[in-house]
């Protein structure tokens, strides 16, 4: 309303010179404010407008409120732009930050599942590890029991078989006993310290619980009689332990098998069981008819066994040559001495071989087969004299060689 009237009083433009402007000082110029428009082209009239100096001081007061309103509303703005570019920024930190946190964590997950992987591989490589160390030792322990058994196996049969040699030569030599006493002693003493080993052996000793069990093990007696020893449950070093007991006691006994054949050793390797040569006894030991065809009988103190000339002859047993020379009614003859007060004679020979003094072993040749002497055909005239006192040869004969 106000600029409207004011430009209604205004519609006349008032147009003065400068100089009356500046001159003029009256009471109405000091209420007003001129305002001189000069239009910016040549032909236009310069213009004074005439403006109320409240209102111009109120349109500048307005203004400068508008405008610091204006510039409030401005700064107010800016602030809040730059709060919202600032909290924009920082929620796209925040978002950055979660993303890389987010990734972080799938990193750390996917380090946690594959150190998951990892260890149940370790713990599934180390249980079959602890397995197969399990079953290879169990496997090793399994082969040392095959061989433990195995060398008591063998051990049982190197004893069977020295039992049924020696058994052999006691059954051949026992029904002579006044011949071989030395022999039957030292086998009735082998027994006895047998029996006395096994006795105090840990084999019949077994650990207290007494379960019975499915293995059993073989302890040999003399003369191969077998007895069953059974073993508890328990573990396998136990086991290797009863195994080991039994090695011992069979390795105790081998060597008190050997300490008593190096005993017998003196007897059985000089001892007179080996035929002189091979073939048929043409004619035995004792009263016979003559064999020259004369009447009447004679006494014939060994066995006669036929042979071809130049066949070997063959010491019965192992011992030292008494005589080897000529002998009426022998022939060429060898005398051996095998100690115990015996002694075998071998006559008739073609070719003596040894020498007086000379140690002869058991199967040494030691003559060749003829006919010399008082003879009718080529053979060997074999005695066995105990005590110088001729016995019957044929006992001592058990081997052929």
């Amino acid at each position: 309303m106000f600029f409207k009237r004011f430009m209604q009083d205004n519609t006349r433009p008032a147009v003065k010179k400068v100089s009356q402007l500046i001159n003029n000082s009256s009471h109405k110029q000091k209420k007003y404010i001129s305002l001189m428009v000069v239009p910016s082209y040549s032909t236009g009239k310069t213009r004074t407008l005439r403006v109320p100096r409240a209102l111009f001081h109120g349109v500048i007061a307005s203004m400068l409120v508008i405008s610091a309103i204006l510039t409030g509303f401005y700064l107010r703005s800016n602030y809040f732009q730059r709060i919202a570019q600032d909290l924009d920024m920082s929620l796209t930190q925040t978002e950055n930050r979660y993303y890389q946190f987010r990734a972080y964590a799938e990193q750390v997950q996917d380090g946690l599942i594959g150190a998951a992987a990892q260890i149940y591989e370790e713990l599934n490589e180390t249980e079959y590890r602890a397995q197969s160390a399990l079953d290879e030792k169990a496997q090793h322990h399994q082969t040392e029991l095959e061989v433990i058994l195995d060398q008591i196996e063998e051990l049982e049969r190197q004893i069977r078989e020295f039992d049924e040699d020696l058994q052999t030569i006691i059954d051949g030599l026992s029904a002579r006993g006044d011949i071989i006493p030395p022999v039957a002693a030292l086998v009735a003493q082998l027994k006895t310290s047998q029996a006395t080993l096994r006795e105090s052996s840990l084999i019949h000793n077994p650990p207290a619980n007494d379960t019975e069990a499915g293995v059993g093990f073989l302890a040999m007696g003399m003369v191969g009689a077998v007895n069953y020893i059974p073993v508890t449950h328990c573990t396998v070093q136990e086991h290797l332990q009863v195994l080991i007991n039994e090695l011992n006691v069979q390795r105790k006994l081998m060597d008190c098998l050997e300490s008593y054949r190096v005993l017998m050793d003196v007897y059985l390797r000089n001892f007179p069981t080996l035929w002189p040569v091979s073939g048929a006894i043409s004619s035995y030991f004792g009263w016979r008819g003559n064999p020259f065809g004369g009447r009447g009988s004679e006494w014939h103190s060994g066995v006669d066994i036929p042979a071809r000339t130049g066949t070997p002859i063959r010491a019965a047993g192992g011992g030292t040559v008494a005589f080897s020379g000529w002998r009426n009614g022998y022939g060429n003859t060898i005398i051996l001495d095998h100690g115990g007060g015996k002694t075998t004679l071998y006559a008739h020979n073609s070719r003596n071989l040894v020498a007086v003094g000379q140690y002869v072993a058991r199967g040494d040749i030691i003559a060749h087969v003829g006919s010399t002497g008082r003879t009718t055909g080529a053979h060997v005239h074999f005695e066995v004299l105990v005590n110088d006192v001729a016995v019957n040869p044929v006992p001592f004969m058990r081997e052929h060689w």
